[in-house]
């Protein structure tokens, strides 16, 4: 578990760092692969890691998301690793799928802020995803129609209700200013 723990701490750095820096990260994806045995704990750090950090932070969490999921399949495809359905011990395609299961809380945590700068480098990630196929069609095909939804709106709104509730307030306002309340 130490390699965990130098991960984590190793991970802190680097998105606490004011710059990203090509040997901390570097640093970093070297203990993901000496610990992708322990998958499930390195996203959970991951993933708990990004939604703590200020939203100012959030892209240098993006970036090291980035970089491990790539050399995770980078493996998977130059080894030809698979997911074992009966393996105890995780490997790089287990991780792969793992991160793919946080990758829609990921986008939407990425877009809430409503930050141009954010849903840019959000959207030059997932290019990137979709070139290289790091994920799934499907779940890329999902996640870049949400930044297309923001790009068109300008800004991300994670509850859907907020367009009703704005005119069922507007609604209630207007009839109360022309006394036509009804009970």
């Amino acid at each position: 578990m130490a390699d965990i723990q130098d991960f984590e701490k190793t991970l802190k750095e680097v998105v606490n760092a004011k710059r990203l820096s090509t040997t901390k990260m570097s640093t970093l994806t070297e203990q993901c692969m000496k610990s992708i045995e322990h998958d499930t704990q390195l996203v959970s750090l991951l993933y708990r890691t990004h939604k703590s950090l200020p939203t100012g932070q959030k892209v240098s969490s993006l970036y090291v998301f980035d970089a491990l999921a790539r050399a995770a399949r980078h493996a998977v495809n130059k080894h030809n690793i698979t997911v074992d359905p009966m393996g105890t011990k995780g490997n790089c395609a287990t991780f792969l799928n793992k991160v793919e299961g946080v990758l829609d809380s990921l986008v939407d945590d990425m877009l809430s802020s409503g930050q141009k700068e954010l849903r840019e480098k959000t959207k030059k990630i997932l290019d990137i995803w979709t070139t290289n196929n790091t994920f799934s069609k499907e779940t890329l095909a999902g996640l870049s129609a949400k930044v297309k939804t923001a790009e068109d709106k300008g800004t991300y709104q994670c509850h859907s209700f907020s367009a009703k509730s704005s005119f069922a307030s507007a609604s209630v306002a207007s009839a109360s200013v022309s006394g036509k309340i009804m009970s």
